[in-house]
């Protein structure tokens, strides 16, 4: 868990090694059709980056009403407050893994 608050000018680079244990702790604990992973365009990213004031983006979990699994994104000011307000854009409909995940497997 990270315990460092927001900071609008943080490195957030990882190395691959980092990347790939913190995602197989996740997926070994993983049910075999359980949501691992969500696609976005690059325009979903640049939407949220395009609004004034947004230093950054917080990706929430969130579920369907079904209660499928799906990922949430909102835009951050420099104190990393959500942007909500007035014309506010937020971002799901990504693509989901399962049943939509990468031909190769870089983990």
């Amino acid at each position: 868990m990270s315990t460092q608050a927001f900071d609008s000018a943080r490195d957030h680079r990882i190395t691959r090694e980092e990347a790939s244990e913190l995602v197989k702790a996740f997926q070994s604990k993983a049910k075999t059709d359980e949501h691992r992973a969500s696609a976005f365009n690059r325009s979903a990213f640049e939407q949220l980056l395009a609004q004034p004031n947004a230093a950054g983006i917080r990706i929430y979990r969130a579920a369907h009403k079904d209660g499928s699994p799906t990922m949430v994104m909102v835009a951050v000011d420099q104190a990393g407050q959500d942007l909500v307000g007035g014309e506010a854009i937020f971002i799901q409909n990504g693509t989901d893994c399962p049943p939509f995940c990468a031909a190769k497997n870089w983990i």
